[in-house]
């Protein structure tokens, strides 16, 4: 596997395609607030008094404005299929980012962390704090300390506003071209042909982007990021040991970086800094989480789900547990449930599953979840909503448990049921786009056409396809099937949807 080089690139996450890297490191977003957290010094930092950089931009771009850029470029990458739709992977990538948001420096801010689909070594920001983590960073990752040391080091960019003053210096670059760019770094991997021409649009822009990250931004994200590590409870080493094992992985193409790139600190300067910074910083030990490892087990196995991939995945899982190499055994059992599913092996996934449950009496809902899909998987769909029910009343928060409950539901045809469940659900998770699409489902097996296309409409507008929503929602009031009340409801809600559309295009033309 390659390894990407990680310059911060400035841009909204605007990735540069570089010829010889995989994809270069996308850059940050300020969040929501107007102030900015304190500066503090760690110790064995003594010479280095950087100024404040995202200062300047308060005044001229606001937190609500770049929110709205964030969320129509995020509408943009969902609708291309970039994301990794998983839940309980996004849900554990945002408990995990959470330890690092709550932290002092980082307060006042609002974050949303997301996974995308890609084997290289990356993360990047967008603005209004979406943080994009790449699939392949937590495989690789060694420790949970090394995988926070990156995303303290994009929380950073954000506390600091850099991405904001980026904006607002570069009003002439809209909303449309940055998403052009974060979607032509993401499709290089499967096709760079295709990724030049979605990259066409944002081409003008692209070079006066690339350029406006300066050096002292950087390593200010590196000292905020060093800040945050310490006050989440992580080792601050693993970000020198993160960027260390980079810089060896990407030492040919740092040799060989065009001549802008070089305005961005190289890594080799990154990590000078910051073991200055953390020379006099006792060690401290922090353990991996049982989420942790099984997550980049997962991960792992979803790299390659072909035929040679899953006997590949397989064969390395019951290796380790013969050799006892591996970190944790439990994470071994757990690898080889999962492929055993997606294999078809139910008998060989029940015996990992028993394996688990021996070493965790008291269960974990990533293994409730592979308990139920082997269920589903196997055609027993009442059986899987019984699993799913019980995993549920151990862990209340397992929304992975409860698509699986609505799914095993529609599959055994009791819908009703399926809508009542769905309904208490989305009071929780309204933004929850497959809960609506279970909806839409459920409600067409009711033999409610109508409720069917209001479903579907919400899940349309939560990706970002404004017309296809409002169209979903004609459908739903020509069927002659809504009372009074909610076709005043529908009526009211296309005002609203249309509303929106112009305010996205608005914003498209003026960011």
């Amino acid at each position: 596997m390659k390894v990407a080089e990680t310059i911060c690139v400035l841009a909204a996450s605007a990735m540069l395609l570089v010829p010889g890297a995989r994809l270069a490191h996308g850059q940050t977003p300020a969040q929501t607030p107007a102030q900015t957290p304190a500066q503090t010094t760690p110790s064995g930092a003594a010479a280095i008094n950087l100024p404040r950089l995202g200062d300047a931009a308060a005044d001229e771009l606001s937190p609500g404005t770049e929110r709205r850029v964030g969320e129509t470029i995020m509408r943009d990458l969902r609708r291309e299929q970039v994301l990794l739709d998983d839940v309980e992977l996004n849900d554990y990538l945002n408990r995990f980012g959470a330890q690092l948001t709550d932290t002092p420096p980082a307060q006042g801010f609002s974050f949303e962390f997301f996974l995308v689909k890609d084997a290289s070594l990356n993360a990047f920001a967008m603005p209004g704090g979406f943080i994009g983590v790449h699939t392949g960073l937590i495989a690789a990752s060694k420790s949970e300390s090394e995988l926070a040391s990156v995303l303290a080091h994009e929380v950073g960019h954000v506390t600091q506003r850099h991405i904001a003053r980026m904006l607002a210096s570069q009003r002439q670059t809209s909303v449309l071209q940055i998403a052009a760019l974060v979607l032509a770094a993401l499709a290089a991997k499967s096709n760079p042909q295709a990724a030049i021409g979605v990259a066409s649009a944002g081409a003008g822009a692209q070079q006066q982007l690339l350029l406006s990250f300066s050096r002292d931004a950087e390593r200010e994200a590196d000292r905020v990021g060093l800040d945050i590590l310490r006050s989440a409870g992580f080792d601050a080493n693993g970000m020198v040991a993160f960027f260390g094992r980079l810089q060896q992985a990407s030492r040919v193409y740092e040799s060989n970086a065009p001549s802008y790139l070089r305005s961005h600190p190289l890594t080799s300067e990154r990590i000078a800094d910051m073991q200055v910074r953390i020379r006099q910083e006792r060690y401290r030990q922090r353990a991996d989480s049982l989420e942790f490892l099984l997550a980049g087990t997962k991960l792992k196995v979803l790299a390659d789900l072909s035929v040679d991939g899953l006997r590949s995945a397989r064969s390395a899982m019951e290796r380790a547990l013969k050799e006892k190499t591996g970190a944790d055994e439990r994470a071994s059992w757990y690898g080889l449930a999962l492929t055993s599913v997606a294999q078809r092996d139910f008998a060989s996934a029940d015996k990992a599953l028993a394996e688990l449950r021996k070493r965790l009496p008291n269960g974990h809902p990533f293994i409730e979840r592979v308990a139920v899909d082997a269920k589903l998987a196997a055609g027993d769909p009442k059986a899987a909503a019984q699993w799913a029910a019980a995993g549920l009343q151990k862990f209340p928060q397992a929304r992975a448990l409860a698509h699986l409950q609505v799914q095993a539901l529609i599959d055994s045809k009791e819908h009703d049921r399926a809508v009542g469940f769905l309904q208490e659900q989305l009071v929780i998770y309204r933004s929850d786009p497959l809960l609506w699409r279970l909806l839409s489902q459920a409600q067409a097996g009711r033999g409610r056409p109508g409720e069917a296309h209001r479903a579907a409409a919400e899940e349309y507008a939560l990706i970002g396809g404004w017309l296809a929503a409002i169209e979903q929602l004609r459908l739903a009031q020509r069927g002659g099937t809504l009372d009074f009340y909610t076709a005043s409801q529908v009526d009211a809600r296309i005002r609203e949807m249309q509303a929106q559309y112009s305010i996205e295009q608005q914003d498209r033309k003026q960011f």
